[in-house]
């Protein structure tokens, strides 16, 4: 039987790939993401694009509950490692898994030339007020799912965009895959990541991310509750070779994709814009 690449075993690493050649770049989605949801990032990008499946996602087994970065960081580690990837990009809880990687010093990052930080939710903490509205949208979730509510929890995860977004029907259907699996497998292992810092030493992470040789993008849209703007510059600020994307609200995931596409093959295969 013929493996779905959406869903690839064990004996693969939990990876597809597709295309051929160098570059190699590996692709990790978000919190409740999956390869299908990297596939947009990947479109047209040269050489080959490696596209994993992190631990709760995509039948991959949750690691065991209380998630951290450094959790993340750990597999995005073995699947750079496994195929020799030379660039990165992460989306949200991968973006932080990299910066983790990165910071932390971690061999498997050493070789990376170019990295993408798309939507990342977490940098080296989070001001007081963002941290509130994070506890207490985890706080909900949990309650949710402990009551078994799944219309209210498919509000409170609409909520959290921006209210012109929320409507559409692609972020609707999005929210409501993503109230299943957090209902229906192991994935709610990692609700409470939302409330980590990607980098576990700051001092250390700034001289870390200071010395990083390769290039970074970070790329980022407006009104996003759960990915502030202000993460995003903070973590462009890190690193001496990067450039800051904000686009508008609800660009990145539902109404600008094709802007996304073009920055991505700027930054990555240096086409012209």
């Amino acid at each position: 039987m013929t493996q779905d690449p959406d869903r690839p075993g064990a004996d693969s690493g939990w990876m597809s790939a597709f295309g051929s050649g160098d570059p190699v770049t590996l692709f990790g989605h978000g919190f409740s993401g999956a390869i299908r949801d990297t596939r947009p990032f990947a479109s047209g990008i040269a050489g080959t694009r490696v596209l994993v499946n992190l631990g709760g996602h995509g039948g991959r087994p949750s690691p065991g509950p209380g998630w951290t970065y450094g959790t993340i960081a750990e597999q995005l580690a073995a699947a750079l490692e496994a195929s020799r990837a030379t660039r990165a990009l992460g989306v949200s809880m991968s973006a932080g898994g990299l910066a983790r990687l990165i910071t932390a010093g971690h061999p498997a990052a050493t070789g990376l030339e170019k990295v993408a930080f798309v939507l990342p939710a977490s940098w080296a903490g989070f001001t007081p007020e963002v941290r509130a509205a994070h506890a207490a949208h985890v706080e909900a979730i949990r309650t949710h799912l402990a009551s078994g509510d799944r219309a209210a929890l498919l509000d409170a995860l609409l909520a959290r965009e921006p209210a012109e977004v929320a409507d559409l029907p692609p972020a609707r259907a999005w929210a409501a895959a993503k109230v299943d699996a957090l209902f229906d497998t192991d994935m709610s292992d990692g609700v409470g990541l939302a409330l980590d810092s990607a980098v576990a030493d700051p001092a250390r992470a700034l001289e870390a991310a200071g010395a990083f040789r390769g290039e970074a993008l970070v790329l980022t849209h407006e009104d996003d509750r759960s990915h502030p703007v202000s993460v995003a510059r903070d973590c462009a600020a890190a690193f001496p070779r990067a450039s800051l994307e904000v686009l508008p609200a609800g660009s990145i995931l539902w109404r600008g994709r094709s802007e996304v596409r073009r920055i991505l093959r700027a930054f990555f295969d240096d086409e012209e814009t």
